[in-house]
């Protein structure tokens, strides 16, 4: 999920990352371009590195479908999936092998590095053709292939570069980019209980995720875990000699463990070990204990998503900046959605909801569990505050009244 330069991005850092590694094999200096191949072959050695086809992905190309609804109403953001196809040509002293040394060099760091790294990503943003950039705060890396074209294929390749001679080379494909539409979809109503249920096999077995508030012995549901809910993982098979909860890379003792359920919470003390709002993977392990008194890791469960969902504590409103106060820490690269409903419109319209995205990083913050975002073109009224953190919009529930706040000029 990118801005439009992420073409322009990807081209750039895989320029970076071939002139740094390349240059690190060969004793000769050697430069690295992003343009077609040379129609006059340079004398000393030289890489190119020619972006000549994107064409649309056929895994990823709908998964945005449907965007509108019957009437015209904006309803996801629409994504353009594209993969990038890319021509790298070599140039030097063919009496000293120059152009195979620099394909062998390139061939072997794409393939140890299959993906564009986030330190290339990063340096090509920060060039000035490229500030704002994004891609590499994108969750989809783009991961390069070698392609493969037959000789009718490549004799049309280079009969399409008029005047271009023929130079060693190889074919990569980029998979995939995202690139994000200018469209701001309405927010959705809240939903206040899912009735979702995975089977999965293996041994162990999770197969459901509830939460209920700490301590308390009402009957779990499922949905997200807001903060100082307990997490209840039923399955099957769950009991062993020693059990703990592998929550990403913490191991969090559980307060309860039976054969069908295991209960934990996300630690939340020291605070800077608190996780943030967002989706995070869970598995149940299982330790052996040996006669010696030793033990060791010997089954792992099935991993599932866990969504940790944050609360609005406080709204405040100053010149069509909300700035929303939230009870859990939100990182800057997260992405951050402000989600508006209004609470009482009149009986001759719809009610307004308005969906404004952060910037991405977030940038400077009174504190990490304020998120700052501005609003355009809201209509005056009192609205319904949420915010959504990585897909996951904050708390809604009878027991808990979310911040309102009046927006709008």
């Amino acid at each position: 999920m990118s801005n439009y330069l992420a073409v322009a991005q990807a081209t750039e850092a895989l320029r970076l990352f071939l002139a740094r590694r390349v240059q690190a094999d060969v004793p000769f200096a050697v430069q690295v371009l992003a343009q077609k191949p040379f129609t006059e072959p340079p004398a000393e050695p030289t890489i190119t590195v020619f972006l000549y086809e994107v064409v649309p992905n056929a895994s990823a190309r709908n998964l945005d479908a449907p965007t509108r609804s019957a009437d015209g109403t904006l309803l996801t953001r629409p994504q353009a999936a594209i993969d990038l196809h890319y021509l790298i040509s070599f140039y030097g002293h063919d009496t000293e092998l120059q152009p195979q040394k620099l394909l062998g060099s390139v061939v072997r760091h794409l393939h140890t590095d299959a993906a564009l790294l986030t330190e290339d990503l990063e340096a090509a943003a920060a060039s000035p053709a490229l500030l704002g950039g994004d891609l590499a705060a994108s969750p989809q890396r783009v991961r390069l292939t070698p392609t493969k074209l037959d000789v009718d294929d490549l004799y049309k390749l280079w009969t399409m570069l008029i005047q271009v001679p023929y130079a060693l080379s190889v074919l990569y494909a980029g998979t995939l980019v995202l690139l994000d539409g200018d469209g701001v979809p309405a927010a959705g109503k809240p939903v206040l209980r899912r009735n979702v249920r995975a089977v999965a096999g293996g041994r162990p077995v999770l197969d459901r995720v509830l939460s209920r508030p700490g301590g308390s012995t009402t009957p779990p549901q499922e949905g997200p875990v807001p903060r100082g809910f307990d997490v209840v993982l039923k399955g099957d098979q769950l009991g062993g000699d020693g059990v703990t909860v592998e929550l990403g890379d913490l191991l969090v003792t559980p307060s309860e463990v039976r054969e069908d359920t295991v209960v934990f919470r996300f630690p939340e003390d020291p605070p800077d070990r608190e996780l943030p709002p967002g989706i995070h993977p869970v598995a149940v392990v299982q330790d052996v204990t040996f006669p010696d008194g030793s033990t060791r890791r010997a089954f792992e469960s099935n991993t599932v998503p866990v969504l940790r969902q944050p609360s609005v504590l406080d709204v405040a409103v100053a010149d069509g900046v909300v700035t929303a106060g939230l009870d859990l820490p939100v990182r800057d690269d997260q992405r951050v959605v402000l989600l508006l409903d209004e609470l009482d419109p009149p009986a001759d319209r719809k009610a307004a909801s308005y969906r404004f995205p952060a910037p991405v990083p977030l940038g400077p913050r009174p504190d990490e569990r304020q998120v700052v975002v501005a609003t355009t073109g809201v209509l005056p009224a009192d609205y319904l505050v949420r915010v959504q953190v990585d897909g996951v919009r904050s708390r809604t529930a009878d027991d808990l009244r979310t911040p309102s706040a009046h927006v709008g000029a």
